[in-house]
């Protein structure tokens, strides 16, 4: 037997940092969502997948259209004219979406309910999945502990949304333990909302696919489903099939042995070229950021406007339009003796020390008022979109050697005139 594990779908949601680009591939960007879901039922069809599972965020928050519905609709008559039959549980994201409730399903659709945990059973295969649906966008109990036992005879899934305890990046919705899972005596939990992939137990199996499409820079690398075949005797192997179809990667350019900003370019295009025989052909959007204690250090922060349209230039020349740079950082060091900076009598020297005592004790800065009051002060979607601003310690330390970075560029260039 073999089924298709799946989260964290997001149809139609928007991938961010893209679009805006003059030229940029607009239908691609649009509809990666779309197409990534449509991989992952071509390999339900062409793997003779008994079921697929959803395990919640099918959808994105803010579905204002029928379209999206529509689209899903029409995938799963494609599932239901093969056989295959799809176990559903709505998640936070779109969980509180009435549309999604007016529009119904195809036959072979199943949905959890969300008032309690339910089971669907499958006699033929012997199979028994249980679920429960998030009634509300937030939910903070523990559904897995009310989740029914196992019925004996059957091979049994669980399908929950949850973030489990210790994955502290993800909002706490429908906590739970690795115990309360491992004890509950089934044999494969299907879990959603971690958008990375991770495989937490063998025994039972218990798996975060991740999402199939990345939306935004940190939701990088290679997105996936999970194919899960099922022997005869009850043994259990799974493999990862790649969805993505605009993955999302940051490369690192050393510019330690540059001479020159245009060192660095062309160091940077011979990265990108080789990197062109990974994409397979799809959109690939990048992260740039060049890093080392190098010569080009002034020039390269002296305007970083400058290098971020340099590099995108080269990206668009040696990448055939499937390059695409979202964003680059100058995170370089100039190529000088810091203990003899540190004891220069003129503004240098004094930047090299007041950065060096920081750098000392990061977590005090983020206790000083004026930061607390820039953090309240910060718009909601600057501090709680998809990619918060934090003013904590790491943050904080991280801006420390940017700002560094940048003075020194600016002072050093002042000197040399």
């Amino acid at each position: 037997m073999k089924f298709i594990h799946c989260a964290d779908v997001h149809l139609d949601t928007p991938l961010q940092g893209l679009a805006q680009y003059p030229g940029a591939p607009v239908n691609e960007i649009r509809n990666a969502t779309r197409r990534a879901f449509e991989k992952v039922l071509d390999t339900a069809v062409s793997e003779k997948a008994k079921f697929l599972i959803i395990a919640g965020d099918l959808y994105d928050t803010g579905l204002k259209s029928f379209e999206s519905v529509l689209f899903f609709n029409r995938q799963m008559a494609r599932l239901k004219d093969a056989g295959i039959h799809v176990y559903l549980i709505y998640g936070n994201h779109d969980a509180a979406s009435r549309l999604i409730k007016q529009l119904r399903p195809p036959h072979n659709v199943h949905i959890f309910r969300s008032n309690e945990p339910q089971t669907f059973l499958n006699d033929e295969l012997r199979v028994a999945i249980h679920g429960q649906s998030f009634a509300t966008p937030e939910i903070t109990e523990d559904l897995a502990a009310k989740y029914p036992s196992p019925i004996s005879g059957y091979f049994n899934i669980g399908v929950l949304h949850t973030n489990l305890t210790g994955i502290s990046e993800h909002a706490n919705y429908a906590p739970c333990s690795l115990e309360t899972l491992k004890n509950k005596g089934y044999q494969y939990w299907a879990l959603g909302h971690v958008h990375n992939r991770q495989i937490l137990c063998i025994d039972p199996y218990i798996v975060y696919p991740g999402n199939i499409q990345g939306r935004h820079g940190k939701e990088q690398g290679e997105k996936s489903c999970e194919l899960v075949t099922v022997s005869d005797t009850g043994s259990i192997s799974i493999e990862p099939i790649l969805t993505s179809v605009v993955p999302w990667f940051e490369e690192e350019i050393d510019a330690s042995d540059c001479e020159t900003a245009d060192d660095v370019y062309e160091k940077l295009r011979t990265h990108l070229e080789g990197l062109l025989s990974q994409t397979k052909e799809r959109v690939t959007a990048l992260r740039l950021r060049i890093v080392g204690n190098t010569r080009a250090h002034t020039e390269l922060n002296h305007d970083s406007e400058r290098v971020r349209n340099e590099a995108i230039s080269i990206a668009n020349e040696c990448g055939s339009g499937l390059l695409w740079v979202e964003r680059v950082r100058v995170a370089t060091l100039p190529s000088v003796d810091r203990e003899v900076l540190l004891k220069r009598e003129d503004p240098i020297g004094e930047i090299v020390r007041i950065v060096a005592s920081l750098r000392q004790n990061p977590a005090s800065i983020a206790k000083w008022n004026t930061i607390a009051e820039l953090q309240a002060k910060m718009p909601a979607e600057v501090a709680e979109g998809v990619e918060p601003i934090k003013l904590n310690p790491l943050t904080l330390s991280t801006a420390i050697e940017e700002a560094e970075a940048l003075l020194l560029a600016r002072l050093t260039a002042l000197e040399a005139l």
